[in-house]
């Protein structure tokens, strides 16, 4: 009996041990709220409704995706510069956003509201997914390329 205590012992701990949290969150998609993360509950909404304001919300999101990535590796999740570059270089994202945007949503970025500040926040974001995701260089270079002729 002495020699199994030590055995159930260290197999209970074992067991209690594996049943932790072991993985941390790779990606900051957004807080979370009702299993749905910030980033699923706007672009719904932003699809659903394709509102100005709804575009605004998607805009001060993307800008804090990638500034303040969060999650165990630090960076934006993947795909997120890319959305957050082509809705940039849209020419009517400036105007909804000139027009629509809050006071604080405008605080919020960290570049002008601008067509020439837009553009140059594009380019960097392609860049930036292609730096921090090479393997989508194959799709974003060109589409890149075609944007920015």
């Amino acid at each position: 009996m002495r020699r199994i205590l030590p055995l159930v012992v260290l197999a209970a701990g074992l067991l209690l041990t594996a049943c932790g949290p072991t993985a941390q969150i790779l990606y900051n998609w957004g807080g979370e709220y009702d299993g749905v993360t910030e980033y699923e509950r706007l672009a719904y909404r932003s699809s659903a409704t394709e509102s100005p304001e709804s575009l605004c919300s998607m805009l001060v999101m993307y800008e804090r995706l990638v500034n303040n990535p969060g999650g165990w590796r630090q960076v934006p999740p993947p795909g997120i510069c890319a959305e957050y570059a082509w809705l940039l270089a849209q020419p009517e994202t400036l105007t909804a956003f000139s027009q629509h945007a809050s006071s604080r949503q405008k605080e919020s970025l960290s570049y002008a509201v601008s067509s020439a500040a837009f553009q140059a926040r594009s380019r960097e974001l392609f860049e930036m997914e292609m730096r921090l995701y090479p393997e989508s260089i194959t799709f974003i270079k060109p589409l890149a390329e075609r944007l920015f002729k």
